[in-house]
């Protein structure tokens, strides 16, 4: 005797309402899928969470407390490789960019609902596979690596994170020999070009 697949519980996560309704009405739409929006029902845990990379990685980063085991699928802005690294090395278990089409959206949330390897669009997987990963930052060097993105000086850094000017051109230091950069400026280019620092 056969018996029914399991809905697969999916909620929305997106900054953009219009993108979420989008996503939402798509999902809805597929066979086997439950959607709703993230937060909105005291339902219990989503089997998986499809988030804008920006809130992706604010609720990976949470931890369990927050994805309560579901996981995480990222619809990123644009191809670019760090943010997709990043957001893969946090813990997402699944990458499309926007311009990726609705089947691949199914997919992704049908493979990773029954467990499956992590899983990337077509466009991902190439651009991953384009070229050399960018340096792999500490926490606190992707904090400062933001602060110098903003035009922070040492001093304004050693501020805001509460550390000493001379932890702060340490880390300057160690940020430039990562980017094979000679400059601040350089290393700010560099972080921005390769998807490092998300835009708050």
């Amino acid at each position: 005797m056969n018996h029914p697949s399991p809905t697969i519980s999916v909620r929305i996560c997106h900054d953009e309402p219009l993108l979420a309704a989008g996503l939402l009405a798509l999902i809805a739409s597929a066979s086997g899928v439950e959607a709703g929006v993230l937060h909105d029902h005291g339902d219990g845990t989503p089997d998986v969470i499809v988030a804008d990379a920006v809130n992706a990685l604010a609720l990976l980063e949470a931890g369990a407390e927050t994805t309560r085991g579901s996981r995480v699928i990222v619809i990123a802005r644009q191809a670019r490789q760090g943010e997709m690294l990043q957001v893969l090395e946090s813990g997402a278990r699944g990458c499309l960019l926007q311009s990726s089409d609705a089947h691949e959206l199914i997919d992704a949330i049908r493979h990773v609902a029954r467990g499956g390897s992590r899983y990337l669009c077509r466009a991902a997987s190439a651009l991953l596979a384009s070229g050399p990963p960018p340096a792999k930052l500490t926490a606190r060097e992707r904090e400062v690596l933001r602060l110098v993105v903003q035009g922070d000086g040492n001093k304004g850094i050693a501020r805001q994170l509460e550390i000493s000017t001379h932890t702060v051109k340490a880390h300057v230091a160690t940020l430039c020999t990562k980017f094979q950069a000679m400059s601040r400026t350089q290393v700010a280019i560099e972080a921005t070009g390769r998807g490092l620092v998300h835009p708050f």
